[in-house]
């Protein structure tokens, strides 16, 4: 009876172990193209948490990208300031994967701007070429005064069905 739980226990962790190499494995084979990684997930987001972007004035942004229905995606940036400035500004770009060139090729761009705030946000939802990857790229920008504080994000690129 020993022998036979001792049996089923070494088969059940033989299958744990092969099931996390394989976890493992696919996670690192994602392909990574100027800093992005081709996913399949549904959304991705990236938040420009570098303590040195933050300056005097800008806090920080966010960009995201997510499915939003069959051949469509929802796009959003966000750039918010520590205080009160004279212009908060967002651009937000487009990108889908170009297999040829192994590059990001700019689909579409948005820009949008806030003066005598400390916050701006765009969202959309497009419609898009089915079956490639998409991703977002956002930047932001604060103007008070004469100073002037930028920084960037990007996300990983998500397959649209």
């Amino acid at each position: 009876m020993k022998k036979k739980i001792m049996s089923t226990l070494s088969l059940i962790l033989s299958v744990c172990f092969l099931f996390c190499g394989t976890i493992n494995a696919e996670e690192t084979s994602l392909k990574q193209v100027d800093g992005s990684y081709l996913t399949n997930q549904d959304s991705s987001e990236s938040i420009t948490e570098n303590v040195n972007t933050r300056g005097e004035h800008l806090m920080d942004g966010s960009c995201t990208i997510s499915k939003a229905g069959i051949g469509k995606i929802y796009v959003y940036g966000q750039t918010t300031a520590n205080h009160t400035v004279d212009k908060v500004e967002v651009i937000v770009y487009v990108e889908k994967y170009n297999a040829k060139t192994d590059k990001w090729d700019m689909v579409d761009v948005f820009t949008k701007e806030s003066k005598d705030s400390n916050y701006v946000s765009f969202g959309k939802r497009i419609n898009v070429e089915r079956g490639t990857y998409y991703r977002v790229r956002s930047d932001h920008f604060v103007t008070k005064g004469k100073e002037f504080e930028e920084t960037y994000c990007f996300t990983d690129g998500i397959m649209i069905d």
